[in-house]
């Protein structure tokens, strides 16, 4: 709304802002807590009583959740900037966000105390991986504060430590939790795997951080950087389509409504996959794509399957989750317009209000399946 002048104009925050803030409340706000909620419940459900290190991840939980929260208005207003409080001079967004993956290191190490409690099932080593590669992600936004104060004239290492985080968290963290949830919902068998879900595991734990340089201008590349971002590619898209392949050899993907998220995933993969091989001068400077791909992994394959799995434990007809999907796959048809893969002759000002109008959609969607059922089962027990 800001970019055509549809903001009053007590909102008319800076548009790079507006950008921080929309990111960092999906991923502190969403991302992160929900996948760490489905694990808690399900070690909660092994445990019976919950122990030390449960109570724990419990209030880690709780606090990232609570500060993930409060860092949106924080980056709204100020962004990176310092803020004044009593005389000092504070980055307030940066403080709440260090604070957040401060809660991530206490959930993951109150999980790796109580993982025995998962031994035997096939989807402990994938929240093992999502925990560790989360974790390290991490270390990208810490490094990007220390080079700000240590070399803030070095772009390549600002921006290179920056996609880190990013590509680490999305392509790490984010695939290897929703598949791990996944495992736990769907039952697999070993011979529903091309390969072992260890090698397929390993794929997307290794290729995940190396393609962090896919985000950064070509020009600031190296040809040994943008080699090892392409096989990183190749690795993460391989390691997610031979996953997704065990769930269709199964048949599983029909169950439970996933057929949503696993055909978004899949998607998702073909394309990274064909980012892994095809030039770069293509996608690699074309912002809209990235923002389409992105939304297809986040909006697409996550959120779908999130909402399904508790969609899944309420009473409501299917039909609010079809609702909700369609306005799903609104958003990312409304995307594609912006993008390269659109007709410039078929260009217009028109984009701008189709793209507002799908964004509008998920929301209410979600607010109309959230409303029409019961307050005591809004909150799954099982």
């Amino acid at each position: 709304m800001g970019l055509i002048g549809w903001l009053p104009d007590l909102l008319h925050f800076d548009l790079v802002n507006i950008r921080h803030a929309h990111s960092h409340l999906m991923f502190f706000g969403w991302a992160v807590p929900f996948p760490l909620y489905i694990l808690l419940k399900r070690l909660v459900n092994r445990a019976g009583t919950p122990g030390h290190s449960i109570l724990w991840m419990r209030h880690s939980l709780s606090a990232g959740l609570v500060l993930g929260i409060l860092a949106f208005p924080a980056f709204l207003v100020y962004g990176y900037k310092p803020v004044t409080i009593a005389g000092a001079s504070l980055p307030l967004s940066v403080i709440l966000s260090g604070l957040v993956m401060i809660t991530w290191y206490t959930f993951a190490w109150g999980y790796f105390n109580a993982r025995n409690l998962l031994q035997g099932e096939l989807s402990q080593p994938w929240f093992d991986g999502a925990l560790i590669l989360l974790v390290a992600s991490s270390l990208g936004a810490w490094g990007v504060a220390v080079v700000q104060a240590v070399d803030p004239s070095n772009q390549l290492f600002m921006k290179g430590l920056t996609h880190f985080f990013l590509a680490t968290f999305t392509e790490g963290w984010v695939v290897l939790s929703v598949l791990a949830i996944a495992i736990t919902e769907l039952p697999l068998k070993s011979r529903d795997w091309l390969l072992s879900a260890d090698f397929s595991l390993g794929c997307i734990a290794i290729g995940a951080p190396l393609t962090f340089a896919l985000g950064i201008s070509e020009t600031m590349l190296s040809p040994v950087l943008l080699i090892g971002a392409r096989a990183g590619s190749f690795l993460a898209a391989l390691g997610l389509l031979i996953t997704l392949f065990a769930f269709f050899r199964s048949g599983t993907w029909k169950m439970k409504l996933w057929g949503w998220a696993m055909g978004m995933l899949a998607l998702k993969g073909l394309l990274q996959l064909s980012a892994s091989v095809y030039p770069s001068l293509f996608w690699l400077s074309d912002h809209g794509l990235r923002i389409l791909y992105l939304h297809l992994l986040l909006l697409g394959g996550f959120t779908l399957a999130l909402i399904g799995w508790w969609h899944n434990r309420t009473n409501l007809p299917d039909v609010y989750f079809s609702i909700t999907a369609g306005s799903v796959l609104s958003v990312l048809i409304s995307l594609i317009l912006p993008t390269s893969f659109w007709p410039t002759l078929w260009s217009g000002f028109w984009i701008f209000y189709a793209l507002i109008i799908a964004a509008l959609l998920p929301p209410l969607a979600v607010l109309l399946e959230w409303m029409s059922i019961p307050r005591s089962e809004r909150y799954p027990t099982d």
